[in-house]
């Protein structure tokens, strides 16, 4: 017997939704094999009272949202990699920094949610950072995948990309009344690949938002999802539900992660969960293979699975506003 819930992705020009969970896992593998021939194409996402409304993009008449604060997300960029899934991930990363400059309203930073690199060797860094000085973007905000923090521990990774940060990585910020967190969650993974935050880290976080006003919008960023994608993959973090429970007083909370190279998106309560495209290879939908890994398309599909995520936030309204965008998308 399927069991109706939520729909929880909706791509551009599809009619198709993911709208049964066949395993009780809030996954119908049908439909997202189905919206996966459309993944890319965008979506228009709107939050409000911390809860995300997708539309296709082609809906919108041409009107793109304008706010008092927008930033876009990349993920996932591994540079270094050169496998038949992608042999040139640097054209790849190029098109989607071109995707970010040609927005109409240029964002006021970037937030890179980890995987920067596929082998962590610093030539592979040295690219991205010379490539994204060619962001027309303020700042850039990352935390590490899995990949970034090999063979050092993340030493490399934090001299770059997060000095002052706490721990092995993490940090705060806010912009424009929202506060955001990025979290580490690639350090000390559990058996099957599972993400952990760690004691140090929820305690420092708890402390972190206390202080905050309920109505302040908070923005969660991390390299592994914060709700159970797939565990049999390691797509979930093993301690998620402590840092959620920190967050329990917040009327609007956005969860943004990488790592499943596709979009996805849940609504929990206050809590909205939204996972990025890569830059650099797609991944099979949770379940459809033996496993996770680059998956090749045909070379000409290529840009159709892969993208950027761009989100306004229009202070005093509580709400942002995601769009998830392919590279070889209008």
């Amino acid at each position: 017997m399927s069991k109706k819930i939520e729909p929880t992705l909706v791509f551009a020009g599809a009619k198709d939704v993911i709208e049964f969970d066949h395993h009780h896992d809030g996954i119908d593998r049908r439909g997202f094999l189905k919206c996966m021939a459309w993944a890319g194409a965008g979506t228009y996402c709107v939050m409000q009272g911390g809860v995300l409304h997708s539309y296709a993009l082609g809906g919108l008449g041409g009107h793109k949202p304008k706010g008092d604060l927008s930033f876009v997300q990349i993920s996932d960029s591994h540079m270094g990699f050169n496998k038949p899934a992608n042999p040139d991930v640097t054209a790849t990363l190029q098109a989607a920094i071109d995707k970010i400059n040609a927005l109409p309203q240029a964002p006021t930073f970037l937030l890179h949610t980890g995987d920067i690199t596929h082998l962590s060797k610093p030539g592979e860094f040295d690219t991205v950072q010379q490539m994204l000085k060619g962001l027309k973007t303020g700042d850039h905000f990352f935390v590490p995948g899995e990949h970034d923090v090999l063979n050092d521990d993340g030493a490399q990774y934090r001299e770059r990309f997060a000095k002052g940060s706490r721990g092995s990585g993490w940090y705060s910020f806010d912009k424009s009344g929202v506060h955001f967190v990025g979290l580490v969650n690639v350090m000390n993974l559990k058996a099957g690949g599972l993400g952990s935050l760690g004691k140090e880290q929820l305690e420092w976080m708890e402390k972190d938002v206390k202080h905050l006003s309920k109505s302040t919008p908070i923005v969660v960023f991390t390299h592994i999802p914060l709700w159970s994608v797939y565990p049999e993959w390691g797509w979930a973090t093993d301690d998620s539900a402590q840092a959620l429970g920190s967050l329990k007083k917040f009327g609007s909370v956005t969860v943004l992660n990488g790592h499943i190279h596709q979009t996805m998106r849940k609504v929990e309560g206050n809590v909205t969960f939204h996972t990025a495209m890569s830059t650099a290879f797609p991944q099979p939908a949770p379940g459809s293979a033996p496993s996770p890994g680059p998956m090749k398309v045909p070379e000409e599909k290529l840009r159709a699975v892969l993208g950027i995520t761009d989100v306004n936030f229009v202070q005093g309204s509580h709400a942002l506003a995601i769009t998830d965008e392919a590279l070889s998308g209008q």
